[in-house]
């Protein structure tokens, strides 16, 4: 059975998504990520947010400081993001989406193999198998199933979702993908992973959003 991923690294992966994100929508960005990323962690831990905490150096500090009492603490920033998205376009959409890609290649550049896997493949499966690898060796990856499809798609089950905090409290807010449905964290990572590799455009679907697993594919658009 696979492990938990490493919680201080994709703290640290989120945060850089925000610092990247804020390049599109500028410091409100940033300002907005932290005083959600803050309610939902202290939520998480049962207390009032503490008011001496301000910016986002320091909510990723408590955020780190806690992962003994919420391991998941990566979804507070997560939720953040996805949340300062949607109240600055209306949806979760492009912000999102930036972020993701930012995270994800933070990642996989950190580890000092993605140049020699860039370009490899234009299979998506084997793009994707290729990023899972490498997310796996710096602890960052989230245990789930990857299969071929047909005409290049991947279908993913994900069980106990280590982001599945911040879909529900997503999904409990009405906060959808600009394209409908509901968002999927793991999924919309999961496309940029096999798009930095095969330099293709991707998107995803969840096709079902339940209790204990979420199923959804990654395609070609």
């Amino acid at each position: 059975m696979e492990s938990e991923p490493d919680s201080q690294n994709i703290v640290l992966a989120a945060q850089i998504a925000v610092k990247e994100t804020a390049k599109f929508y500028g410091s409100i960005f940033v300002r907005m990520v932290s005083d959600y990323a803050l309610e939902f962690e202290a939520d998480k831990l049962k207390e009032k947010p503490p008011e001496a905490i301000q910016g986002l150096e320091e909510i990723t500090n408590y955020i780190i400081a806690n992962l003994d009492r919420y391991p998941r603490g990566y979804n507070s920033l997560i939720y953040g993001i996805a949340k300062a998205d949607s109240e600055l376009q209306g949806s979760s959409g492009s912000g999102s989406r930036r972020a993701a890609y930012s995270g994800i290649k933070s990642v996989l550049e950190g580890s000092g193999l993605l140049n020699s896997i860039i370009g490899t493949t234009e299979d998506v499966f084997e793009a994707d198998c290729k990023a899972q690898e490498i997310i796996k060796a710096v602890k960052t990856a989230v245990p789930a199933r990857h299969i071929r499809g047909e005409n290049n798609q991947v279908i993913t089950v994900v069980s106990n979702c280590a982001y599945r905090d911040a879909c529900d409290a997503l999904l409990n807010e009405g906060i959808l993908r600009l394209a409908g449905g509901v968002e999927c964290i793991y999924l919309i990572i999961t496309i940029f992973g096999a798009e930095i590799i095969t330099k293709k455009h991707l998107d995803y679907k969840l096709d079902e959003f339940g209790e204990p697993e979420c199923r959804g594919r990654i395609f070609e658009v």
